[in-house]
């Protein structure tokens, strides 16, 4: 009699931490973000335009809001770690959600494929991180 023995393997996985989870998503919109910014300087013209900036007020406020903005998602990448999971989960559904509002606003309008590309990327994850934390566990009572 012929016994055929099964080499099907399972795998073992086992449960990431919602923190971690949306951690790791705010860092891929980093990434994002960078990878956007570094290519757009290759845009004819960008640093042509660059080198036409000129020190005024203005200026110094437009730099200091996209500072500002840019700031956020890297804070929360260490803040999704470390806060409260109440105060935490409102603060990243409330956050990405914004930025879903900002990109979509802002670059859709973008002509080139990349940047496009780019923020449908930094939109889907931001969806993700809203649906992890509007899903966050909670402990049963």
């Amino acid at each position: 009699m012929n016994v055929i023995k099964s080499t099907s393997q399972v795998f073992k996985g086992f449960q990431i931490n919602v923190k971690l989870k949306i951690s790791a998503l705010w860092i891929a919109i980093m990434f994002s973000y960078v990878y956007g910014d570094y290519i757009e300087i290759y845009v004819p013209g960008v640093i042509a335009n660059a080198m036409t900036v000129k020190s005024s007020i203005k200026t110094q406020l437009e730099f200091f809001a996209v500072a500002l903005l840019m700031a956020m998602p890297s804070v929360m990448i260490f803040f999704t770690l470390v806060v409260k999971p109440k105060i935490n989960r409102w603060l990243n559904i409330i956050l990405a959600a914004f930025y879903i509002v900002l990109l979509i606003a802002v670059n859709t309008e973008a002509g080139w494929w990349f940047y496009l590309f780019l923020t449908a990327i930094e939109v889907l994850i931001s969806v993700a991180i809203v649906c992890y934390a509007w899903k966050w566990p909670t402990l049963k009572a």
